[in-house]
This record gives C-alpha cells, structure tokens and sequence, in this order.
C-alpha cells in the first residue's frame, strides 16, 4: 500500500514537473515577447533647395527649434539679380504683348477693304505669340521669386537638430542633406518578433518596454504590424535567374516581422534617442495559448470542424 501511495506521488511529481517544462517552454517560444526592440523617431532630413554660400548659420546641434525658426541662410545676392532680370524681361513681354493687342483690336474695327484677311490673321497670331512670351516670362519671374526666398530656410517642424555638417562660408548644393530634425513627440518603439508570435499579437494590445538605458518601464500599445519584409530569394543573380539560398529540410529558422509600439507616456527625466535597444513585451488580451489553440484546432479538425480558436 504504501509503495503504491509512493509511486502515485512519484507520477503526480513527473506530471507536474512536465506541466511546468511545458508551461516555460510554451511561454519561452511562443510569448510575445523580444529583446530586439529599437527606439525609433520620425527624422526629416533638411537639405537647401537652393544652391549656394552660407551666410548665416542659427543651427546648432543638439538645439532646440521650432517650426518657423531660421535655421540658415544661403547668399541671395544671384538670386536678387535674377528676380530683377525676369521681372524686365517679364514687363517687356508685358509691353509687347498690349501693342500687339491694340494692333489686332484697330484692324478688326477697320472695313474689308483696308485690311485684308491675310493680315487681320497674322495680327491675331502675333497678339497669341505675345501672349505666350509673356505668359512664359511670368512663370520664369515666379520661379525666380520661389528662389529666392528659398533662401532662407527656416524649420519645417519642431524638434531637435541632429548631425549638423555646416558651418558658415560652406557652400551647400542643391538637395544635398547637411542636417537632421528629429520631430517632438514622434518617439515609438518597433519590436522585432518572430513569425511564430505574430498570431498573438492583435492591433491596440498593452506593451510593456525596458530600455537598456535603464530600468523604468515604459507603456505603450501595439499601433500597427508591417506587411512584409526582404526576401533574400527574390533577387536574381547570374543570367537573370533566381538566386535560392541553400536550406535543410529540418532547420527552418523564424522570420523577424517588425511590429510598431505606441508609446503612451514618457515619464519626466527620460531621455529617448533614435536607435536605442529595449525589450518589448506584448500583453495578450486574451488568456489563449497558442499551443493550446493548435492542439485546440486538431481536436476540432477530428472532429470534422476546422474552425479555429481566436487568440
């Protein structure tokens, strides 16, 4: 009796030894939860529209600006002297343009007989060409004025310059970035977890985040899951043919689906940069295991029913 009370202790000790390896093993693989988190921010990066030489510089790095500030200055003396050659030009074409209007006007108020309709065409096609010049010569006049203007170029939004690579007398060329402005309040997390945790994870789902920076945690939710990521296997290589990596049929390793984070409040003395690591952890709303789903769905699908539990 009392060897049989031992070995169902025993057996009752196996199971719940298996129940717990079960329990840490299903939470290890399947909970969503990474350590490969990253800090993200949305960074403009400010390059001149215009070509030309620093002649003012109020950026610094790490400095504070709002939207509007003026950041720099390019010379604008060329500038100056092209709006003032378009806008003669421009008058010229003005003027051009109301003598050929008064002409074709006077002739179609003259009799048959003092203008032929030879001419009274071509005055009306002289009229239209004026027209146009001057039409052209008002674009180019804008044109020169959005120049300009450009100039001077101020802040497109508030936030942080980073990465400053200017100082005044630099030339600056067109479209070249020589700074950075990461947006106020546009801090977020992406978590990057494995495809076999991705089921778990709903849109709006609590998160927790640990920087490593230290050890505060940081709420946030779930804001949206990415579609899609490289595939190594789409691009062609030799004879345009498709270059398929080399795998074994018994190692197949989980694909890393970036997914967005929220976050909700950051408390006072925090400081976030763009790049950080942190740890992400996904609260699931619901208590459904994804093991106990599967083995859920194959009790199901012998029963004739594929329909599978919502996680």
């Amino acid at each position: 009796m009392k060897r049989a009370a031992n070995m169902a202790m025993t057996l009752v000790l196996i199971g719940a030894i298996v129940i717990c390896l079960f329990y840490i093993w299903d939470r290890y693989m399947y909970t969503p939860w990474t350590r490969d988190g990253r800090v993200r921010a949305d960074v403009v990066n400010i390059a001149p529209d215009v070509s030309g030489w620093v002649d003012q510089l109020h950026a610094e790095n790490s400095r504070e600006v709002k939207e509007g500030d003026v950041l720099f200055t390019v010379d604008r003396s060329r500038y100056q002297v092209a709006v003032d050659l378009a806008q003669a030009q421009s008058d010229t074409a003005k003027v051009a343009w109301d003598r050929a209007s008064n002409v074709y006007k006077r002739r179609t108020q003259m009799s048959v007989e003092a203008v032929s309709r030879e001419e009274l065409d071509t005055s009306r096609l002289d009229m239209m060409e004026k027209k146009a010049s001057f039409t052209q010569s008002t674009a180019v006049l804008n044109s020169a004025k959005i120049d300009l203007a450009r100039t001077v170029y101020t802040s497109p939004a508030s936030g942080k310059i980073i990465n400053l690579e200017l100082e005044k007398g630099d030339y600056v060329n067109r479209g070249v970035n020589r700074l950075a402005l990461v947006k106020d309040g546009s801090y977020y997390v992406t978590g990057y977890f494995e495809e076999t945790k991705i089921p778990s994870i709903r849109i709006g789902d609590k998160v927790e985040i640990w920087l490593m920076a230290g050890t505060v945690k940081l709420d946030g939710h779930v804001s949206s899951i990415d579609s899609g990521i490289s595939n190594s296997n789409a691009e062609p290589g030799t004879q345009m043919l498709p270059n398929v990596e080399a795998t074994f049929a018994w190692v197949r390793l989980a694909q890393r689906i970036p997914v967005n984070i929220k976050i909700d409040h950051v408390p006072d003395g925090i400081h976030l940069s763009s790049g950080m690591s942190a740890t992400v952890k996904v609260v699931v709303q619901k208590a459904t295991r994804v093991i106990s789903a599967r083995l859920y769905t194959r009790w199901m699908k012998s029963q004739g029913d594929v329909v599978a539990p919502s996680i």
